[in-house]
């Protein structure tokens, strides 16, 4: 049997984004796993994993929980550039109730998740998720 590494790449990107997206409905601390050490922004804007870590605790502390979290991944794509480095993303759809004293709103819209991959491992380097601002 041929193996088809382009397979495992996108199944490797996938597992990463859905490692991530169920952090984020858990408001789990170890979302930051899934993160690259430096996120790029529109503009060529790079900002340290420290400064995300940060302004994610700072989202979830604004809920007691989020709970009835779900999502479906509509397109995946990715692009080898070299040996073991690529750039790819993963988008979609995705929604949860944010419950903070007993009342809650729900929380909606498309995902995108953008993804290096260095030293075989895709990490998150741009977060467009509902609930999420830089």
């Amino acid at each position: 049997m041929q193996e088809n590494p382009n397979f495992n790449y996108q199944a490797d990107i996938v597992n990463t984004a859905i490692r991530f997206i169920n952090a984020w409905f858990k408001q789990s601390k170890s979302i930051t796993a899934e993160l690259s050490d430096f996120f790029i922004l529109p503009g060529n804007k790079i900002i340290g994993k420290d400064v995300i870590i940060s302004r994610l605790k700072g989202i979830f502390g604004q809920a007691d929980e989020y709970v009835g979290g779900r999502y479906d991944i509509i397109d995946v794509h990715f692009e080898l550039m070299g040996e073991e480095k690529g750039m790819g993303f993963v988008e979609g759809v995705a929604g949860y109730r944010s419950v903070l004293a007993k009342q809650s709103k729900i929380v909606s819209g498309p995902f995108k998740l953008y993804f290096a991959l260095s030293s075989n491992e895709w990490k998150v380097v741009n977060i467009e998720f509902p609930g999420f601002s830089y």
